[in-house]
Parts: structure tokens; C-alpha cells; sequence
């Protein structure tokens, strides 16, 4: 039975009668009704509420950001790294060979690239004929100067050659503790960039030193700053040696000695940061890398060991 109304006319309540656009009108209020409350409900699920799967998501997605921000940084730090080791290479080629680090880009003045597709092999020839030259020229210098020493060495007697440091002034030296050699270096107390005369040879107190050449000694010196305790031997052909921040002096001055002859113990007298032996080579009173006077003890592998230690050093220990 239909939903009743009161009929003035008939004093009675009939049953109201709807049309069927009234009934069709009432289904479509219910279904928008019911599909606001749908999207309501969407939104505010979504809003509000994460299921377990975007819970996951989220966290994946944070957890990518913060690997992302962390590898970014590491890339960072590996290309000035990178960076840094290259001009390593570049300085440390240049000591070995003396000559400027080569540019492995196979392109020079005649702009032959030899990795391209569409290269001529004629270029290749003549670019590869003029490189022949050029290393013929450098080969005939090199030549030259090496028959130059070589008679040289003839006009040196043997007792020269015991005269000149040849050998490291402290025996068994690990080269790893090979500290700064001759050139500007950073100073460990005034914290810039100094002036250093000699290399440092970092030892604990009471090693052993020993003369690196037959001479005599000039001088020995007590101090409490600059070089401290230091020997310096005269090896009567324009050379000298010099052995500073000494702890005990084992010879006296004017006295004769060998090659090989201790003749003090390491120590860190004087402006010294830390233990170790400074030792100079001065010839006609003009300061040398001592590097290069121990290839009468080492063999190349171990003097270009050697020698990437101490290039690699910026600090000096006094």
C-alpha cells in the first residue's frame, strides 16, 4: 500500500499516486547520494589511511631518496679523488721520465685520430713515419748522453767514487717510511708552504746512522732548534752530507770516516715534529735531491718505489 494523503474533497485519505519521471528521479538521487558517499569515503581513506602495500612503497621510496643522496655524495668524492691521484700521476711521471705526462688521446699536430672509423691508412703511415723520426732524434740524445756519462765514469778513479753518497744513511730503511724530499713542501709548524732542503727519513729514536760516503767531518753541532743535533761531513771532491736532528753524536769533528761508519743515532732534536732523520746532499754548496744518490743500493724497482713515496709527501717533519 502506497504512502496515504488527506483529500479535502473527499474528507478522506486516499493513496498518493507518483508518476514514473517522479520514481526515476528518486533512483538517481539515491545513486548520486550513494556514489558521493563512495568518493567520499575514497578520500578520505586515501588521505587519511595508507594500506599495507603504500606503506611499503612509501618507505621504498624514502629509502632510494636517502641511498641516492649518499651515493650522489660518494660519486662526489670519487671524482676529486680521481682527480687528485691523475695530477699524482702527472707529477710523479714527470720526476721518473723527465718529461711532461703524455695525453692518450692518439691525435698530435697532424690531428690523425686513429680511432676513428673513417681514418686513411696513408695518414696513418705518415703520421706513424714522422713519430719514428721524432723518438729517432730523442733516441740519438739520449744516446749521446749516456756515452757522455759513460766517459765520464772512465776519468773517475775508485777512490772518487767512494767520495760521492751512494747508500741510505740509515741500513734496512722500510721505504715506506720515506718522508718529504727536496722542494717546497707544507711546514708542519708554521702550517704554509716552505722551502725543503733535504729528505726525511722517518725513524724512531736510537736508530742508527751511518756516513753514506768516505770523508771527513766538518762539524757536529748541539741544539735545541732549527737542525738540532747534526753532523755535517766534507767529502773533499764538492760534496757534503748533512744528518740533523740528531739524539747522540758518535764522532768528533776533524775525524776520518768510511762509507758505511755510524756515525750517530736518529732523534727529534731541534724544530722537529715528530722522530726521524733529516738528511742533505750538497754539492759546491748547492743543495740536491738525495733520491737520486741511493741507486748504489737500490735496485729501479725499489728506487722508483722509493721515489712515489717521497713525491707523494707535501709535509715536511721540520
Amino acid at each position: 500500500m502506497g504512502k496515504l494523503k488527506y483529500d479535502k474533497d473527499l474528507l478522506d485519505y486516499v493513496e498518493e499516486k507518483h508518476s514514473l519521471g517522479y520514481h526515476i528521479l528518486r533512483v538517481l538521487k539515491f545513486v548520486a547520494y550513494t556514489l558521493g558517499l563512495v568518493v567520499l569515503y575514497y578520500l578520505v581513506f586515501t588521505l587519511f589511511f595508507s594500506s599495507d602495500e603504500e606503506k611499503r612503497m612509501i618507505s621504498e621510496s624514502r629509502l632510494i631518496e636517502e641511498r641516492y643522496d649518499e651515493l650522489a655524495s660518494r660519486t662526489q668524492l670519487l671524482e676529486s679523488v680521481v682527480g687528485e691521484l691523475s695530477q699524482k700521476d702527472e707529477r710523479i711521471y714527470r720526476e721518473l721520465f723527465n718529461t711532461d705526462f703524455p695525453e692518450f688521446t692518439f691525435q698530435d699536430s697532424s690531428s690523425v685520430d686513429y680511432m676513428s672509423d673513417t681514418v686513411f691508412s696513408e695518414a696513418v703511415i705518415s703520421h706513424t713515419a714522422q713519430s719514428i723520426v721524432r723518438l729517432r732524434v730523442q733516441f740519438d740524445y739520449c744516446e749521446d748522453l749516456i756515452s757522455r756519462v759513460m766517459d765520464s765514469l772512465q776519468l773517475i778513479s775508485a777512490d772518487s767514487l767512494v767520495r760521492i753518497p751512494a747508500i741510505l744513511p740509515v741500513a734496512d730503511f722500510p721505504l715506506g717510511n720515506v718522508g718529504a724530499s727536496l722542494g717546497r713542501k707544507m711546514h708542519p709548524f708554521y702550517k704554509k708552504v716552505v722551502f725543503h732542503g733535504g729528505l726525511d727519513l722517518v725513524a724512531p729514536e736510537g736508530v742508527e746512522v751511518r756516513a753514506t760516503a768516505d770523508g771527513q767531518v766538518k762539524s757536529v753541532e748541539r741544539a735545541q732548534k732549527l737542525q738540532g743535533t747534526r753532523i755535517v761531513i766534507d767529502h773533499g771532491n764538492g760534496y757534503e752530507t748533512v744528518y740533523a736532528h740528531l739524539s747522540d753524536l758518535l764522532v768528533r769533528r776533524g775525524q776520518k770516516v768510511s762509507r758505511g761508519d755510524i756515525i750517530g743515532r736518529t732523534g727529534n732534536s731541534g724544530t722537529s715534529f715528530a722522530p726521524h732523520l733529516h738528511y742533505e746532499v750538497l754539492l759546491n754548496g748547492v743543495q740536491l735531491d738525495p733520491i737520486n744518490y741511493f741507486n748504489g743500493e737500490l735496485n729501479p724497482y725499489r728506487f722508483g718505489e722509493l721515489l712515489l713515496y717521497a713525491v707523494n709527501t707535501g709535509q715536511s717533519l721540520d
